[in-house]
């Protein structure tokens, strides 16, 4: 059978520009998103949900921003994870000799919260590298360093924080700190 040629309508141009552009903004942060959203691709297995399909649904609606044609990714929409975990308050974030450093405030201590972990995510959007830091970091500390590979100094990054449980299987919905 001989495919029709369809005649694309607006509509269609604009849900295939943000399709792309969200997909090029996330591509580089799949494993990220991978952990992210895992607690809920365990939990939706029966309905075969992935990590990058509820990053994706999720930028397409909220992060894609600007009118036909001119369509942009707005990061502070864009979500690498979601969860219960409590966030916490970004109080400064900055270039500092060659690193990336995020002072923060953990909110209240608990028992039950004290060593969860901070993941900071340094992004070029433009290069499509993105870094995040190895070193453990807990709620209970006040700040955070990610050393810069030569290739992330002197562009502009998209900064993202993470908050995990102990267990690195539960996380918060992550925040975007803005770019330096």
């Amino acid at each position: 059978m001989k495919k029709r040629k369809q005649n694309k309508t607006i509509g269609m141009l604009l849900t295939q520009q943000k399709f792309y552009l969200a997909s090029q903004y996330l591509l580089p942060l799949a494993s990220v998103l991978k952990e992210g959203f895992a607690q809920y691709v365990r939990r939706e297995k029966g309905k075969h949900l992935s990590a990058r399909n509820l990053a994706m649904a999720h930028a397409m609606k909220y992060a894609v921003k600007g009118d036909y044609p001119e369509l942009y990714v707005d990061p502070a929409f864009i979500l690498l994870s979601d969860g219960s975990v409590q966030g916490i308050k970004v109080e400064d974030i900055m270039l500092e000799n060659d690193a990336l450093r995020l002072d923060f405030d953990g909110g209240e201590i608990t028992p039950l919260n004290h060593d969860d972990e901070l993941l900071l995510v340094a992004y070029d959007p433009i290069a499509g590298v993105a870094i995040r830091n190895e070193m453990l970091v807990t709620r209970s500390s006040s700040g955070l360093r990610l050393e810069l590979p030569d290739y992330m100094k002197n562009v502009r990054l998209d900064v993202f924080v993470l908050v995990r449980d102990r267990n690195r299987n539960r996380y918060s919905r992550s925040q975007y700190a803005g770019n330096v």
